[in-house]
């Protein structure tokens, strides 16, 4: 942002350098680049210029900082309230997806050797009511082409798509060993991790903003708690001081989510947070029924994973949210002096059902869904949003461009990152 004078602020440095143009895999005739995502952020900057037009003259007027007359136009902090802050919004990204993960969701009667690849359901224009194509498969949508997260370029893609799209960056979900002396070579899990870290290295040093957070991948399957503190332990180990991550609630500690701490008892918890604590910012993935002192001890914060929040049918889920960041902000302060963090969930749309049967779906509608998530869980005032996802296609919680909705979601993310909803 610029510095126009004391307490007044432009946001013409809203805008990030934009990444070269890529055509992302859509619908047919719909054109879902870089360039169309950028699009929100081009009429943003055209209105702050508009509106530093008519308040830089009056500002010159008054003959610099010295000079106190009250001025002509309102503070421009205030006109641009929404628009000189976007809000920090890091969206899940998992690492399960090999050739062999796409297989297995797929299913052994899905035409690999078609081209274009054909979406594997039917569904209506929301994403709910899926029928499957072909026996054995779990999926609803794919891209043009499967791509495997172990060939070069494939995660750095992924990077540069959610950066054009202005996300703050990725909440990285991984799994280690659990063994004291894993390496970077240990697992698949971690070799993906580290190109991740590579690929936010590879556009930091061009000049496009992206960070991580880490989530542990703890919810499907209870692990122990010394599998737990030795992947922390090599985490901290491999990238405790690593500008890839985001250190602005905890600078001197790696941030990582317990994902499904809910699930564990509290001596569990306490267990863990007084081995890695001093190392690592440990949020937790609480509920309001689960979240009590014992927990609030151990943990530095909570972030919530709510991929079904409906903001039609549940609207007062808002009003829920509201009383758990509410509660965790409550709580007291972390050992090292530093506020309880409160990450709140967003959510585009969510249909399991070919993955899990479950009947439960939350309608798209175009991106709307996510655009009113984001309003009713900004009532929260959260530190940070957590976007429930990137490439979680299982569940229909996606956001990554792919053939059935094109863009319409990533489009969204920029309305919200430009503060045009």
């Amino acid at each position: 942002m610029t510095q126009v004078a004391p307490g007044w602020v432009c946001a013409c440095g809203l805008l990030r350098a934009r990444a070269p143009e890529r055509l992302y895999p859509g619908r047919q005739g719909v054109d879902v680049s870089h360039r169309r995502i950028a699009r929100a952020f081009t009429l943003a900057g055209a209105a702050s210029a508009v509106i530093l037009a008519a308040v830089v003259p009056a500002v010159a007027a008054t003959g610099g900082p010295t000079a106190s007359p009250a001025p002509t136009h309102a503070p421009l902090s205030r006109i641009e309230a929404t628009a000189t802050v976007a809000p920090k919004v890091f969206a899940y990204y998992y690492l399960w997806w090999s050739i062999q993960h796409w297989h297995d969701k797929l299913g052994a009667n899905y035409p690999y050797s078609a081209s274009p690849l054909p979406l594997p359901a039917t569904a209506n224009s929301d994403g709910c009511s899926p029928v499957s194509r072909y026996a054995g498969n779990q999926l609803t949508d794919v891209p043009t082409t499967l791509p495997d997260q172990d060939t070069p370029g494939v995660i750095e893609d992924d990077v540069r798509q959610a950066a054009a799209a202005h996300l703050t960056g990725f909440v990285v979900n991984w799994i280690g060993t659990g063994t004291a002396s894993q390496t970077p070579d240990s697992v698949s899990y971690s070799r993906r991790l580290a190109a991740v870290v590579a690929a936010v290295h590879k556009v930091n040093a061009e000049g496009t903003p992206f960070q991580l957070l880490l989530s542990l991948k703890s919810s499907a399957t209870v692990l122990s708690t010394s599998w737990i503190v030795n992947d922390m332990d090599y985490l901290t180990r491999t990238y405790g001081n690593d500008s890839a991550f985001d250190h602005s609630f905890s600078p001197s500690r790696l941030p990582v989510i317990w994902t499904g701490s809910r699930k564990y008892p509290s001596a569990n918890l306490a267990t863990v947070a007084s081995a890695v604590r001093s190392r690592i910012q440990l949020l937790g993935d609480e509920t309001s029924a689960s979240w009590n002192a014992s927990r609030a001890a151990s943990l530095d914060g909570d972030s919530y994973y709510w991929s079904s929040q409906d903001p039609v049918k549940n609207p007062q889920s808002f009003a829920q949210l509201r009383a758990l960041a509410s509660t965790v902000r409550a709580s007291g302060v972390n050992p090292d002096g530093s506020a309880k963090v409160w990450l709140a969930p967003l959510t585009p749309g969510f249909n399991p059902k070919l993955l899990t049967g479950s009947s439960t779906c939350v309608a798209r509608r175009g991106g709307q869904s996510l655009i009113d998530v984001y309003k009713g869980n900004s009532t929260t005032s959260p530190s940070a949003y957590t976007l429930i996802s990137w490439n979680e296609i299982s569940e229909g919680s996606y956001i990554k461009p792919m053939q059935r909705y094109g863009s319409a979601s990533v489009d969204a993310v920029a309305k919200i990152m430009s503060g045009t909803v």
